[in-house]
């Protein structure tokens, strides 16, 4: 259990992550329905995806600092295939009002992911 806890933290954000754009998306349409457009829509989630991804990616590497255990690549591919996921299955699904949303959280939850992939290197070049 060790080994997925990780994994199951990070699942746990990002339904928490959708949850919260969900009722954010909610919010601001009462609010301001005048300037509430489609577009403000796709954003809300597509941001929402990027938090997630950084909020998931921090969390599992701070889990997983433990000698033996090495989690930047296996978090990648998971946020990678989580945001695929999400992008193609469940905008499926949905096939609705959030089918954009869906795809727009799927597609910023994986390709920020790619963020971490570099190594940041704390030797200074002269």
């Amino acid at each position: 259990m060790n080994k997925l806890k990780p994994y199951v933290i990070c699942l746990g954000i990002i339904i928490a992550g959708l949850v919260l754009a969900s009722l954010l998306d909610i919010v601001l349409a009462a609010l301001m329905p005048r300037f509430y457009s489609t577009a403000a829509f796709i954003v809300i989630f597509g941001v929402a995806g990027i938090i997630v991804s950084l909020l998931c990616f921090v969390t599992a590497t701070d889990l997983g600092n433990k000698p033996g255990m090495k989690l930047k690549w296996p978090i990648i591919i998971f946020l990678a295939c989580t945001g695929i996921i999400f992008f193609t299955l469940l905008a499926k699904l949905e096939g609705g009002e959030y089918r954009a949303a869906f795809q727009s959280y799927g597609v910023t939850l994986a390709l920020s992911s790619f963020i971490f992939v570099k190594e940041k290197n704390n030797e200074q070049r002269i």
